[in-house]
């Protein structure tokens, strides 16, 4: 009678194990289909990012290169400006010698004053400049 009365309380309970396992294994499954697609869902997040890494990066080299470009072509016209300002500070002062030397040039042809001090053409040699 015992035994009569723990087979069928233990039917019930076989019944609940039984759901009871399904219920874990389904549990399981959606766990591992679940962990699979947030694998590929990394997958896809991680690839995304390193194109729109590469893509920045492309997009920013790019405008350091022109950047790069502009600047070099403002240095070598700022060379080219004081090159041309060199040669015009060279040819002016050329230019301020040679007066300077025809001055004395001039000076020197003058006779020599006895009574000391500035005769009239060497004052009128000073007027020029």
């Amino acid at each position: 009678m015992i035994e009569a009365l723990l087979a069928r309380a233990a039917a019930p309970l076989v019944k609940v194990g039984v759901v009871f396992a399904i219920g874990a294994g389904l549990a399981l499954g959606a766990t591992l289909v679940g962990y699979k697609a947030a694998d590929m869902l990394g997958a896809i997040i991680v690839d995304r990012v390193a194109a729109a890494v590469a893509e920045r990066d492309a997009h920013w080299k790019g405008q350091i290169a022109e950047a790069n470009v502009k600047a070099a072509l403002a240095e070598a016209a700022q060379a080219n400006q004081a090159m041309k300002l060199n040669s015009e500070i060279s040819a002016a002062r050329e230019a301020e010698r040679m007066a300077q030397d025809q001055l004395e040039t001039a000076n020197a042809a003058l006779p020599e004053d006895a009574a000391g001090g500035l005769s009239r053409e060497r004052v009128r040699l000073l007027n020029k400049r």
